[in-house]
């Protein structure tokens, strides 16, 4: 989290395996600083180990920063506790939401090799995508320094990665350039740390032990460390190698994996107080083709020479807006400790949150009476719609029924005047395309024969077919004979059934059924109706013309039409229906 801890008056420090750097800093000037050597094994890794020449040795370091009780400090945490990762978070969660949701997410769908750290974040904005760069420490840890610190009196509210600051102070006194591609090698006495920074922001560091600290006697003389060597030359070859080594693979890594549209590494900065730094140069120049800049052993700051082995300390007093800060929240030491100031800032955050709270409630208010309008004014204009909707159906209904009429009724009185005046209508049915399909009784053949005639005779009716005629009778005892006749038109052959009366019974006038297939045109029949019609069709009271005449004693019904078409076969059936 951003720290606005610059101003006033801070104690850094940085721990590392043989010595730990403090220096005090008043409105970012160096006021004094110190170095103490630390014995082999009370620092490995940046864990604290249970020495009892610790607290010794860190009274001393106090005594020559001549730092009172109740100082506030800032930690450089070793690069080998800290783990940096690159993340993306989804797109649901708000700003506000993603260190909740990093909690929610930590051990779970985000694996990290310690249980319950302490983490921090920044934000990174780039190609359209939500990312962060999370930084991670062992609680553990953290808690070793924390203890140790609340024991000297002292309130420690910040712990940065080491790295971090490194880059920092570097930053602050050398401008790396916005779109530049540094790589920063840090080369102490245990270790190197390796840290890439695209467009200054970091994205990856590497941290690596190469010499254990018993390998070295370590004096202090005018706040510097001094080193010798006590292994052989060997060891120190197989080493140098691994460094190079290391190196290669983390700038192979960024080539293939991290850069962005193939982006390389232009610019390379040696900095730390390895002993063996010039040997390190001389092989790193034969092996790679990297320009390598080294910073100098005296750093020039306000004036005043500093070492470059307090460059860490440099860079956490240096103001920037992206500070990470490790600690959990409930430990950052408050900044307003007087009792008198926190009374007045509880009472401000008292008005203050009932403000909001009357400022929120108003504005859920507002936002209720907005969606309610919003919903009413949705359904107004849903329901103009829908009755816009409706008249339109209505009307395309009613256009379609007056442009295509079907005349049923006009067209069944039409059909009903030439019945002769024993003739019935036994069913009558009329379809969407204007088919008839309907059964006649007739006394008698003739009538039939003249009925039909008279239909074909009608301009309003057109496809007249007589699709059978069957004969109802009241004789019981009548003989049945059924024979086949063979069409000439069409080669098919067509059965005829004859009724004979029996001699001895009493027989009844036989009554005919034919049924009847029809097309009506409907602008004849409208014709009719509105007096334009043929003057040949039939009158209201149902006479016929007297100029056609039904042929009579025929069992056969032959309608007075031209040769029927191929396929369409006129058939007259005569079938004996028995009547109970």
């Amino acid at each position: 989290m951003p720290q606005a801890r610059r101003r006033g008056t801070y104690i850094y420090f940085n721990f590392t395996d043989v010595g730990i750097f403090g220096a005090v800093v008043k409105k970012g000037v160096i006021k004094r600083r110190a170095v103490v050597s630390l014995p082999p094994g009370t620092l490995q890794g940046g864990w604290l180990q249970p020495e009892a020449s610790l607290d010794l040795i860190f009274d001393s370091l106090l005594a020559k920063l001549k730092v009172p009780r109740g100082s506030q400090a800032v930690l450089a945490l070793d690069g080998s506790l800290v783990l940096a990762r690159k993340l993306e978070i989804p797109e649901t969660i708000e700003t506000n939401q993603i260190r909740g949701y990093l909690f929610m997410e930590l051990g779970h769908s985000i694996v990290l090799p310690f249980e319950e750290p302490y983490f921090d974040y920044t934000l990174l904005e780039e190609d359209g995508k939500r990312e962060i760069m999370l930084y991670a420490a062992p609680n553990e840890a953290l808690k070793q320094y924390m203890e140790l610190f609340k024991q000297k009196h002292l309130r420690l509210v910040a712990a940065e990665p080491q790295p971090l600051a490194t880059f920092f102070g570097l930053d602050s006194l050398y401008e790396v350039e916005a779109d530049s591609n540094l790589l920063i090698w840090n080369v102490n006495a245990t270790n190197h740390q390796l840290i890439i920074i695209e467009d200054k922001v970091p994205r990856l560091i590497r941290s690596v032990d190469t010499f254990v600290s018993n390998a070295w006697d370590v004096d202090v003389i005018d706040d510097r460390l001094h080193y010798r060597y006590r292994s052989d030359d060997a060891n120190v070859e197989m080493i140098l190698e691994e460094m190079l080594l290391e190196f290669s693979r983390v700038l192979d890594f960024y080539r293939f994996s991290l850069a962005r549209d193939g982006r390389e590494i232009s610019r390379v900065m040696l900095t730390g107080d390895f002993p063996f730094q010039e040997e390190l140069v001389r092989r790193f120049e034969a092996n790679f083709d990297l320009r390598l800049e080294q910073v100098p052993d005296t750093l020039e700051l306000t004036g005043q020479p500093v070492p470059k082995a307090y460059l860490p300390l440099v860079g956490l007093a240096t103001v920037h807006k992206d500070r990470i800060n490790l600690l959990p929240d409930s430990d950052v030491a408050p900044k307003f400790p007087l009792v008198a100031s926190l009374v007045l800032l509880l009472f401000g955050g008292m008005i203050g949150g009932y403000l909001y709270w009357q400022t929120d409630q108003f504005a859920d208010r507002m936002e209720t009476a907005n969606n309610q309008i919003q919903i009413v004014r949705t359904l107004q204009s849903e329901s103009a719609q829908s009755a816009k909707q409706e008249v339109a159906q209505l009307k395309q209904t009613v256009d379609d029924l007056e442009a295509t009429p079907r005349p049923a009724v006009p067209a069944l009185e039409r059909i009903t005047r030439y019945l002769p005046e024993r003739g019935y209508i036994l069913q009558f049915a009329y379809a969407a395309d204007h088919t008839v399909t309907m059964n006649a009784q007739f006394e008698t053949l003739d009538e039939l024969n003249g009925f039909y005639r008279q239909l074909l005779t009608d301009t309003a009716f057109t496809g007249i077919t007589l699709t059978s005629v069957t004969t109802k009778t009241m004789n019981e005892e009548a003989e049945v004979v059924t024979s086949t006749t063979v069409d000439p038109t069409t080669g098919e052959e067509i059965p005829t059934t004859t009724i004979t009366p029996s001699d001895d019974t009493e027989t009844e006038e036989p009554r005919y059924i034919g049924q009847f297939a029809l097309t009506v045109v409907p602008a004849e029949v409208i014709k009719g109706e509105t007096n334009q019609a043929d003057p040949d069709a039939p009158k209201e009271d149902g006479t016929t013309d007297p100029a056609v005449e039904p042929e009579s004693n025929s069992d056969e019904v032959v309608p007075e039409t031209t040769d029927p078409e191929p396929g369409e076969v006129v058939s007259t059936e005569v079938e004996e229906v028995e009547e109970n």
